[in-house]
């Protein structure tokens, strides 16, 4: 998420938390070892290069003692890699005996096995000069290394490390050892033999054996691997995945014969590896796959990757992780790396000493690795469940634990040691989580341990592996007497979300990422019930609704949102991701789905969450049993969701529901009209897009339906009818009708009134539409309507539920804004009832439009005084309920008069409050100054969050008379360990200083960081500096541009090629600021070509908008007869 404006830290910080709202020596021991080989697959040599894209294979076929050394070719100009075998026609010295005198399984003479090794063949000879495990003679080891038995002779001569010669590199490339012979009698081919994006259906994977060797210290892992493989149809080639590894000794063997390719290449756009033979490979008949692999660990948090975190004594740890979403498996190991190729997996891991390792299963051995000049020890893991590879896991590192049981399941928190005592309470969570999802879906969690892993510096906020969920660990950890209840909330809400991940994507997985929404959708679904209920203190069932739902509104409306399904064959899925969509979007669909099924079998949604008296869960149950350990698209969910009468007949309309929701762009909004003739009530609906006039319609392409107006939906509408028949507003009866997609786009339907005929007169009614905002659509009220609703809100606000409330209010300032309104008197005179409305989530809501409505006119300052006296009279009364201090203990404790009153709530709200002093509310700009004159003064020690300290600094240093003192306070501040104020306060702060000799001060400061390498390692403090030089570009690009160039090549370079989003962000911004200034966008522009010419990271195509400010056609509007300023005057 972007943060341009700290001062709104409180409410983001908070969306941010609850959302996820985007991560080996070889010993041959296998567990479950599946080899049915009879002939030991034959040891080649290789020559790789790990430091290039290029996956280097070089195949000798070594059948003698002796080789002739005929030559091989490679080319290693194309993206196809040529590998084509020369077989060296000596005799072997080994016999071929009958299988009598053979072990039937490795195919090694059965002679004496005192003196030969039964599995490898090599001789157990004297161990005092033989390695027992390489067959190396360990001879001197002043000239052998004892490892690869590489002569450790000339270092001039030989690579130390890569054991190549150092010879003419006119016959060697330098860089990846390559021998660039010439091509003599070698044939090679080069025409591209598959195209597709996608593996071919000829192969299945079955059971994968990894061996792995990690060496932290040099950032290196080597591993070798057997394939268990079906073959489909019968074919001579077979393809895989391998990315920036480097592949040897590649065979493929069955019972009877061990069989080399006779090329091999090398797609690099696919990372496709095709092994072709000139034997058929038969659909009858099992094969195993046989290679060797080795690689480095990137610092990019994806496939498999290296991470330094600071210890608290000032040292510095390194540890290795995975990260194989959506396909980055490939980047470990070789493997066929798409969703639906679901295998078993069992893994082994050597480590060094001191060193522990960790995998999606649980350590059936761990073994103490003799004859090595390095102390290791491999780690034997149990073999895994049927999963996609994406799911597949593995770390080394030297973090700590916490353990429980629950049933007879090991639950562990892995985390740094400095903060093995913040883990105590995910622990409990996770506990009561597990327990929560195996009693609602009946279906225990099939592993026997989960671990949850928390990664200091991990690029998401989780990640679902099976059996070891990686997390950020400010996701993860939480101090009782230091991290408030928004922290606490993240927490839960996290691990919520990736617990249910293991149904809900790791049981039953998609077929393709095109449906990834039936995981992401569906956990981040599960994870605000889920939080609710195990962590019912914090009280958040109803946060969804400010949390995202009207802001993914405003985006979809904006024209922002991609379809939730989003079909593209491309393995690298993310380029057509959307994640706001996947993830938000698919929650409230699912949600809106969840309250449909529930009405229409006359269950409550949530109120019960039981299969057995819920219809949804009950449904979802079935199919989590059906499909586990499968692939399923869209359409078999909806199958499972929907219930059918006795003609086969659907009765619920999932399927065509689910299809016009998740396929389209934007929403619906539905226009209610009612007619009441006596005791006749006719009320006709009508639906159209919603489409914002804030969108920028040039984006739009010409065959999208939101030019031409033709998109719309099967909506699950619901209604409410109120009347005051009986003298005071009441419900009157609710109905659940679908609204279809037809011709006429109208639905029509009379009600007779339940009222006497000398009453009809003067009853009122007014229709809520959308109940308790469960639909994923919006209601557009007439001005009767509007007014008749807002006349009894202010003698009866609790004649409608406050989610109804919230919804009709949020709805009435939509059409204000959006100018789908007759007179906008009529809502402005509405908001008066708002003196008395106590509930936190409404005024949440209602804040979010009065920034919007201050925006307008803030540049010009008598219309926007006028707005601030209004907006100052109408929060009054709930900014003296809410106050500046919480003085409560967390939990559910009422607050006298405040609805939905929880102390998140509060928090969120109150910082929201905080926020409009940033605008120039006086009361508020009065008692910051009072709070900061304490704090710089050393005497202040009241119980503000971090929030409402950011809000008073932001306040301080946007209308206050700051001078070098209040920089220096704020930039010792952020120096001092022992701070009582958190970095994003401080800088929030700063943020906001318009004088340049300030600026220059404070980036001075940051100057001198960044030569000393001072604090330079917390990441999240760099990004913050990022963000303050984002801030000030909107008025002074230059000073921004210039800090950024004199320091790159010492500092953001490396932040760059690292892709940090904020960074790149900022430039593209300093880029579109000097567009129009000749003295500058020349200089700029050259620099900007000159850093991103190779790696082409800046986008120069989209304009940078201001995200903060929208522009409609009401804004600074000048003339005298703008209805809202001509309504403030006569009120104010």
């Amino acid at each position: 998420m972007k943060i341009k404006n700290n001062i709104l830290l409180g409410a983001i910080l908070f969306i941010s938390c609850i959302n996820k709202i985007n991560a080996n020596v070889i010993n041959e021991y296998w567990i479950n070892s599946n080899n049915n080989s009879n002939i030991v697959p034959k040891i080649d040599n290789e020559i790789t290069d790990v430091e290039s894209d290029v996956t280097v294979v070089v195949d000798i076929d070594m059948e003698s003692d002796i080789s002739d050394s005929d030559d091989e070719v490679i080319d290693i100009e194309s993206d196809i890699l040529e590998v084509v075998d020369v077989d060296m026609d000596t005799e072997s010295d080994v016999s071929e005996l009958d299988n009598e005198e053979s072990n039937i399984v490795t195919g090694i003479p059965e002679m004496n096995t005192d003196i030969f090794d039964i599995e490898t063949g090599i001789p157990e000879m004297d161990t005092d000069i033989f390695d027992i495990e390489t067959g190396i003679p360990e001879m001197n080891t002043d000239i052998f290394d004892i490892e690869t038995g590489i002569p450790e002779m000339d270092t001039d001569i030989f690579d130390i490390e890569t054991g190549i010669p150092e010879m003419n590199t006119d016959i060697f490339d330098i860089e990846t050892g390559i021998p660039e012979f010439d091509e003599g009698d070698i044939e090679t081919e080069t025409d591209v033999v598959y195209s597709d994006t996608r593996l071919p259906e000829n192969v299945l994977p079955v059971a994968y054996r990894l061996d792995f060797y990690t060496s932290i210290e040099n950032s290196t892992f080597d591993g070798k691997e057997e394939i268990d493989i079906e073959i489909l149809k019968d074919t001579n080639s077979i393809i895989f995945h391998s990315e920036n590894l480097s592949l040897s000794n590649i065979t493929i063997s069955n019972e009877n014969e061990v069989l080399k390719p006779n090329s091999i290449q090398f797609i690099k756009e696919s990372n496709f590896v095709t092994l072709n033979f000139n034997e058929t490979l038969k659909t009858d008949t099992n094969y195993t796959l046989h290679m060797q692999y080795s690689g480095k660990l990137n610092s990019n948090n994806i496939g498999y990757f290296i991470e330094e975190y600071d210890n608290k004594d000032g040292s510095l740890s390194r540890m290795a992780a995975t990260q194989f979403e959506e396909a980055e498996a490939r980047r470990a190991f070789p493997c066929f790396d798409e969703p639906q190729l679901k295998a078993t997996f069992q893994l082994n891991m050597t480590v060094d000493d001191g060193y522990n390792a960790l995998s999606n299963m649980n350590v059936v051995e761990i073994k103490e690795v003799e004859n090595s000049n390095l102390k290791q020890k491999k780690y034997i893991f149990a073999n895994s469940v049927k999963m996609s590879t994406y799911l597949v896991a593995f770390m080394v590192s030297k973090f700590q634990s916490i353990s429980d049981k629950y049933n007879d399941i090991d639950v562990s928190i892995y985390v740094i040691p400095d903060r093995i005592e913040d883990a105590k309470y995910s622990l409990k969570v996770a506990i009561k989580l597990l327990k929560f999802y195996e009693d609602l879906f009946k279906i225990p969690y099939p592993l026997p341990k989960l671990d949850l892993v928390g990664i200091p510096n991990f690029n998401y906020g989780g990640m679902e592996n099976w059996g070891l969920i990686n997390f950020r660990s400010d996701y993860l950890l939480w101090n009782e007497k230091t991290d408030t209840s928004i922290i606490k909330c993240s927490v839960v809400s996290v691990i919520a979300h990736e617990i249910a991940h293991q149904w809900f994507g790791n049981l039953v997985t998609m077929k393709w990422w095109d449906d990834f929404w039936l995981n992401e959708g569906f956990a981040t679904f599960m994870k605000d019930i889920a939080t609710d209920i195990v962590e019912p203190e914090l009280n958040i069932n109803n946060n969804w609704y400010y949390e995202n739902f009207a802001s993914i509104l405003k985006e979809d409306a904006d024209n922002k949102l991609k379809p939730v399904y989003n079909f593209s064959s491309n393995p690298k899925y993310t380029e057509v991701w959307d994640m706001t969509s996947i993830y938000d979007k698919g929650r409230f669909i699912i949600r809106m789905m969840e309250f449909w099924l529930n009405k229409m079998n006359d269950n409550h949604s949530t109120s019960t969450i039981s299969i057995e008296d819920n219809y949804f869960f009950k449904k979802i149950s079935e199919y989590l049993d059906l499909y586990k350990y499968n692939n399923v698209d869209s359409k078999q969910l909806y199958e499972m969701l929907e219930s059918y009468d006795e003609n086969g007949q659907p009765l619920y309309h999932v399927s065509e529901i689910m299809e016009s929701f998740i396929k389209q762009k934007g929403f619906p909004i539905v226009m209610m009209e009612n007619l009441k003739n006596g005791n006749d009530l006719t009320i006709t609906l009508s639906q159209e897009q919603f489409v914002s006039i804030n969108s920028n319609l040039d984006d739009i392409e010409q065959n999208d339906t939101m030019i031409n107006g033709n998109s719309t939906w099967v909506i699950p509408y619901s209604y409410s009818i109120y009347s005051n028949s009986t003298g005071k507003p009441e419900l009157l009866e609710s109905h659940y009708i679908i609204l279809e997609d037809n011709d006429d786009k109208k639905f029509k339907t009379t009600i007779s009134l339940p009222t006497k005929d000398d009453e009809a007169s003067n009853t009122k009614i007014f229709i809520k539409g959308n109940e308790d905002q469960k639909g994923y659509y919006l209601v557009q009220y007439d001005d009767e309507s509007i007014q008749v609703a807002c006349e009894w809100l202010k003698s009866d606000l609790n004649f409608m539920s406050y989610l109804n409330r919230v919804g009709f209010i949020s709805g009435i300032f939509t059409q204000l804004f959006e100018d789908r309104v007759e007179n906008p008197a009529t809502i402005l005179n509405c908001l008066d009832y708002l003196k008395n409305e106590k509930s936190t989530l409404i005024w949440i809501e209602v804040l979010e439009y009065f920034n919007k409505l201050i925006e307008r006119y803030e540049n010009n300052m008598e219309r926007n005084e006028l707005i601030m006296k209004y907006i100052s009279d109408l929060i009054k009364n709930i900014f003296e309920d809410i106050g500046w201090v919480e003085k409560e203990k967390e939990g559910i404790e009422k607050k006298s008069g405040i609805e939905d009153n929880t102390i998140i709530n509060r928090q969120v709200l109150r910082t929201s409050l905080m926020n409009l002093s940033f605008y120039g509310e006086e009361n508020n700009k009065r008692k910051a100054l009072y709070y900061y004159n304490k704090i710089k003064n050393g005497t202040y020690n009241e119980n503000l969050n971090m929030y409402i300290l950011g809000s008073i600094f932001s306040i301080i240093f946007k209308y206050g008379d700051v001078d070098e003192s209040d920089i220096d306070f704020i930039l010792n501040e952020l120096d001092s360990e022992s701070s009582k104020f958190d970095k994003y306060s401080l800088i929030g702060g700063l943020e906001q200083v318009s004088d340049a000799s300030l600026r220059k001060k404070i980036l001075e400061k940051f100057s001198n960081d960044i030569e000393n390498d001072f604090n330079l390692d917390d990441d999240e403090y760099q990004d913050l500096k990022i963000e303050l030089l984002l801030n000030w570009a909107s008025e002074d690009y230059y000073l921004s541009f210039t800090f950024v160039r004199d320091h790159w090549d010492n500092y953001f370079k490396e932040k760059y090629l690292n892709d940090n989003y904020e960074l790149i962000y900022l430039i593209e911004t300093i880029y579109y600021k000097s567009k129009n200034d000749d003295e500058h966008s020349q200089e700029i522009a050259s620099w900007i070509d000159m850093i991103d010419e190779k790696e082409k990271k800046i986008n120069f195509e989209d304009e940078i908008i201001d995200e903060d400010h929208d522009d409609n056609n009401l804004e600074n509007k000048e003339n005298d007869d703008d209805p809202i300023i001509l309504w403030l005057k006569e009120h104010y």
